[in-house]
Order: structure tokens, then sequence, then C-alpha cells
């Protein structure tokens, strides 16, 4: 059945330990969740809206190396921002879990891969054809959140000639890698438009939001600073984006390194330089399992 047929949503799964998420204490939860098979548990309106998510949710919750995917409900007012998360015996069972014990809860993640899709894109780098060597780290990128079994959500978008989406985000993993070849090049390099739309997808979704945004040329249809004030958009929206250079950046014609630097910090996202494509796939798997919670944070 291949890498897609393999998942069992009530598997354990070991996560990487990227981001250490506040630990909330395990408490019973109300009177005839435990008569529930189905993995659920219930947080206060204040921890719905610091992970960002809603009733009917569905969540990682982790305890140890144990992970399991729980149904969100509300609990009750009196545990206003009490670090509190009730849980049914299906949920506590999958985890080993006693009351009293410290779970984490991992918010699902939506986000968006958009890739470049110029006509330079077409050129070769270390050997390889550069939209070939994207395409194989797009692959990896939604491999490698099927694996994580965490009901992330990705989607794929692509701007040269003209900015749109090759797939709207989705969990349906194997769709989503069986439209990697619509990648094509041609033509400017609408990455203005192309942030546009990605925006706009995300603007009304919950839990952690991110573009994973991936160049080898400079923007043709605007200025930086058009871009500049994209990303403080995003910031305000509570959207992280990853930037990605491809090639050298004191090449003649290459990226603008200084601008993917300061879209990253604008958004509290990374920076990354790939000089050697055969890296990217590497690359791309760190992004996808390293979940950015910067705007889920107490602090914020």
């Amino acid at each position: 059945m291949g890498l897609f047929g393999k998942k069992n949503s009530e598997e354990e799964t070991a996560l990487p330990a990227v981001f250490e998420n506040p630990r909330l204490t395990a408490r019973e939860g109300f009177k005839g969740d435990s008569e529930l098979s189905e993995p659920l548990i219930r947080l206060s309106k204040q921890l719905r809206e610091r992970f960002g998510v809603r009733r009917g949710d569905y969540v990682s919750v982790k305890r140890g190396d144990r992970v399991a995917r729980a149904r969100v409900e509300v609990s009750s007012a009196s545990d206003g921002s009490r670090s509190i998360i009730r849980m049914n015996a299906r949920a506590r069972e999958l985890l080993n879990a006693q009351l009293g014990d410290d779970i984490e809860v991992i918010p699902h993640e939506t986000l968006i891969l958009l890739i470049d899709t110029s006509g330079s894109m077409s050129d070769f780098i270390s050997g390889k054809v550069k939209i070939d060597a994207a395409k194989n780290a797009v692959v990896e990128f939604i491999r490698s959140k099927f694996l994580m079994a965490q009901g992330d959500r990705v989607g794929i978008a692509s701007f040269g000639q003209v900015a749109a989406f090759v797939e709207k985000p989705s969990s349906d993993y194997e769709r989503l890698e069986g439209r990697v070849d619509a990648l094509v090049p041609n033509g400017s390099t609408a990455m203005y438009e192309g942030l546009r739309i990605s925006l706009d997808e995300l603007a009304s979704v919950g839990g952690a939001k991110r573009i994973v945004l991936l160049t080898d040329g400079m923007p043709t249809t605007t200025g930086r600073m058009s871009i500049i004030s994209m990303a403080k958009e995003a910031a305000s929206r509570n959207i992280v984006i990853d930037t990605v250079g491809v090639g050298s950046p004191f090449d003649f014609i290459s990226y603008d390194e200084m601008l993917l630097k300061r879209i990253a910090a604008i958004t509290g996202g990374t920076f990354r330089r790939v000089m050697d494509v055969e890296q990217l796939t590497g690359q791309f798997r760190e992004l996808a399992e390293g979940k950015n919670y910067t705007y889920l944070l107490p602090e914020k």
C-alpha cells in the first residue's frame, strides 16, 4: 500500500522534541466522558484561545514518548486560565497517564509551501535542476508530516508568471504528493502575489499558521517594501513565514538574502541558505518537524 497505507490513528508516535509546550495537569473529565471510546480532552476558553483551537478540533496530546490524537471540548468556566486539562479515560489510557500527570498539548498546524516557479527554477545548480530538487523537498515535507501523524494541513502554492494554488491546505497527504508535479517553471517571480493568496487562505484558520517560502530570485512585480509590508501583515495575523534561498546570494542574478532574512525576522520564522540542492530535502524535513508556535506562547 506504500507509505500512506501505514498509519494507524491510535498508534503511538514519536515526536521530535523541537518545541516544549507549556505542560498542563491532567484532571478527570466530565460525567459521561468515560463512556466515550474516542479520546477527548477539555480545555477552558482561555486555554483554547492560547492554543488557537476551537471546540471540535483535534489536537495531539503527549506524555513522555507517547502521543494520541484527541478531540477538544469545552471545560468548566471555573478552570479559568489554570493549567488544567480534563481527559476522559480513553485519552488517559492511550497516554498511560494518571490524574495529576503533566500533559503536553500540540495544536494542529496549517501551512502553505509557497514555491518559486519562475523561469530560473529550470536552471541547474550542483548538477541538478532546481525545480526538481524543490519537488523532491516538497515530497519529503509531505511525507514527514504524514509520519508525524498530528493531522496538520498542508497546502502547495506557486509563484512564477502568476501566483496560484496547486492544492489548498489538506491532510490528504497522498493527494498532496500526487500534485507536486504540477510545479512547472514559467516566467517572472510574482512573490508578492504568492504571499497575498497564502495570507488570505490562512486568515480564517485556527491553530498554528505558517508559510514556507522557497525562492531562487528577486520579486519582479513589486519592490522590497511591498514585500516587507506583507510580512508585517502576516505577523499581525499570527502567521509565521520561514524563508529558503536557493543558490548563491552573491550571484549577479539571485535571491535577495537580506529581504528573506527580514521576512523571517518580522514574522518569527527562520531563514535558510541552500547552495547545494542535495541538502534541500533535509532542510524541508527539519522545517516539517520544527513546528513553530511563536504566537501561541503565553507571553505573546
